[in-house]
């Protein structure tokens, strides 16, 4: 009778060491997959604040957009009495001494041509 208790301790023992590790490798199943469902939620939900940030960008160019039609008849039409005329300054050219040279020697050529008589 002892020996028939002994198997039986033995075989629920089995049993036991089994269910723990079945019951380990599920949890750690399932712990992998509640962070990939983690992962995809924390997406979905940065997702779907670009997407309200989105339609308040949109919603606030719509108002900007409307408050521009409507003050489109409140401009003024200018006249010439309205605007103000400045004057232009003459930009100071840059030459240096080789240009002024060159352009020098060039002009004694182009002389030099009516010189000669052709």
């Amino acid at each position: 009778m002892f020996t028939n208790a002994r198997i039986y301790c033995k075989k629920i023992d089995r049993l036991n060491i089994s269910i723990i590790i079945l019951i380990l490798f599920l949890s750690f199943i399932s712990l992998r997959s509640q962070r990939k469902w983690t992962i995809l939620y924390s997406s979905m939900v940065d997702i779907r604040n670009k997407n309200n940030n989105i339609i308040d960008y949109i919603s606030k160019t719509e108002q900007y957009l409307l408050n521009e039609i409507e003050h489109q008849n409140n401009i003024k039409k200018t006249n010439p009495d309205d605007l103000i005329y400045l004057t232009k300054t003459k930009e100071k050219k840059r030459t240096n001494f080789l240009s002024l040279v060159a352009k020098e020697m060039i002009k004694g050529f182009d002389d030099g041509r009516y010189q000669r008589g052709y």
